[in-house]
């Protein structure tokens, strides 16, 4: 792993520079073709479509990165996984040492993939083919919606300036042009519904879509409002007003994914089943085994590979591993298991949906029913969605709580279950209660999308996870408390140092994991 470590930093300070480059001549095709041609079949717009839906994840095809930029950084911060490998001797995310190797991952695909692939297709599409126009802006915007939840503050409104310059825009900002985006998106494609067309290309099994949407434009949409939700909710802590408009907004016309039939999904193996297997770089967490054992929760089965004596065993975060935990005794352990191998990534699907406007009604937003009704049909619809049976005990259980956490290798990493909640809804409890029992099941249902889990934990505070056995931070991450962000890329500071100046600024505290973004307030309001 050291010299994937040596690799990636020589990468990046070659490829990244400051987030600007010859944008338009990236796409530029070495055919014999014209211009003219290529747009008779949309085919100057298929490769940058293709490109920016295959770059959300970076896939085992491209090798390691995809592990540092998913399953070492936000599936371990979400309590879904952990690392048993002992990278850097331990000092590494889990231990809360971040490492900026693994740490510019995401920075650098997503600038160097969705934002310079949204940017070339706005010039060849907004004036002449609305609908792709409005196809690039829902996909940037799920794109970048991760990244700024990764760091805050972010490039993004100047990207691509022609003087060069590169500023960052608050999180705030970037939040309010996801909204306005997403609006655009939305109303464009309605208008081209209500005029007869429901499909991207004129042929409907064209194969550029490569999700479950396959071009269909009403499944866009409603993936584009369930993203308006997602990220209104989001802000519900700062801006419950704004949040309030946006998300009842969301769920009007087409409104959000609400069944699994429209679950948007990408058809490419999801390569944690690499990460997690073969390679013996990652495991079930032990927050997710010691929650969903104590519910003696079915979904297991589908998320996890029972360890050797039977049960689902995870690893606690910031444990210190050795070769045990990876080889000689790594069977003691979960591995990621069924959900991973079916060929698709989970981008949105309709549980979450159920789970927002649970959260929604516990607001007070309009959103056509109660909280107990939306949570009960959020679990019924995540377990049709494994493919699970025993729901209905499920939801009526009110006595199971989740289990005490112990690591077979190391007594010296048990620890006492933290989240303590039952199933059953009760309306007799407190909202802060009710808002613990959503989203824990939201939690449970979005796995293994460790990003949105991390945004979750870190918003509500729920589930309560566990807290590192270790924290290496040096104090930048204060000891009793939980990683809030990713440093900014180093890189930034000297290839866009004003850039880099305005976005600390912004930022409002220190470059480290220990400074909360904007929508992290630490107080839940209903």
């Amino acid at each position: 792993m050291k010299n994937k470590l040596l690799i990636l930093g020589t990468f990046i300070s070659l490829s990244l520079g400051s987030c600007t480059g010859d944008f338009e001549n990236i796409n530029t095709s070495d055919s014999n073709f014209s211009n003219a041609q290529l747009e008779q079949d949309f085919n100057h717009v298929k490769g940058p479509i293709k490109k920016m839906e295959r770059s959300m994840y970076i896939l085992v095809a491209d090798d390691w990165q995809g592990d540092i930029q998913f399953n070492l950084s936000a599936d371990i911060f979400s309590g879904y996984m952990a690392t048993q490998h002992d990278f850097a001797g331990n000092s590494n995310n889990s231990t809360y040492a971040l490492t900026d190797g693994w740490n510019q991952a995401e920075w650098v695909q997503k600038y160097q993939n969705e934002m310079v692939y949204a940017y070339n297709l706005e010039k060849l599409t907004k004036d002449k083919y609305p609908q792709f126009y409005a196809w690039s802006l829902i996909l940037k915007v799920y794109a970048m919606h991760k990244t700024t939840d990764y760091y805050g503050p972010i490039v993004y409104s100047g990207f691509g300036n022609p003087d060069g310059s590169t500023p960052y825009d608050s999180q705030q900002a970037v939040y309010n042009q996801f909204f306005a985006e997403l609006k655009t998106a939305t109303d464009i494609l309605n208008a081209k519904v209500a005029s007869g067309t429901t499909t991207f290309f004129p042929d409907a099994n064209d194969k550029t879509d490569g999700t479950t949407a396959k071009g269909n434009i009403v499944k866009w949409i409603k993936f584009a409002n369930s993203l308006r939700l997602r990220l209104a909710m989001r802000i519900s802590n700062i801006d419950p007003a704004k949040a309030k408009t946006e998300g009842e907004a969301a769920l009007t016309g087409y409104g959000v994914i609400s069944s699994n039939d429209d679950n948007m999904l990408y058809l490419a193996d999801h390569p944690v089943a690499t990460f997690s297997g073969p390679w013996a770089d990652i495991a079930a967490g032990g927050a997710i085994t010691s929650i969903m054992n104590g519910y003696n929760d079915p979904r297991r089965a589908m998320f996890f590979k029972t360890a050797k004596n039977g049960t689902f065993q995870g690893i606690r975060m910031g444990s210190l591993v050795n070769d045990e935990y990876r080889f000689s005794k790594a069977d003691q352990f979960s591995i990621i298991g069924p959900i991973v191998e079916n060929g698709m990534i989970p981008w949105f699907c309709a549980a979450e949906s159920h789970f927002l406007k649970s959260e929604g009604a516990l607001k007070g937003w309009n959103v056509g029913g109660t909280s107990q009704s939306f949570y009960e049909s959020g679990i019924t619809t995540s377990f049709a969605q494994l493919s699970t049976s025993g729901v209905a005990a499920y939801l009526s259980d009110d006595v199971s709580m989740p289990a005490n956490f112990s690591d077979p290798l190391n007594a010296a990493n048990n620890i006492a279950a933290q989240n303590l909640v039952t199933v059953k809804w009760s309306d007799a409890v407190s909202n802060e209660v009710k808002l613990q029992k959503i989203i824990t099941q939201k939690w449970i249902a979005g796995f293994p999308d460790g990003q949105e889990a991390w945004a979750d934990t870190r918003r509500t505070g729920y589930p309560k996870l566990f807290l590192p056995v270790n924290n290496y931070s040096a104090g930048k991450i204060p000891v009793g408390t939980f990683v809030k962000r990713l440093n900014f890329p180093v890189n930034e500071k000297t290839s866009n140092p004003m850039g880099y100046a305005k976005g600390l600024q912004l930022l409002g505290g220190p470059d480290t994991g220990g400074t909360k973004l904007w929508w992290d307030t630490g107080i839940n309001k209903f």
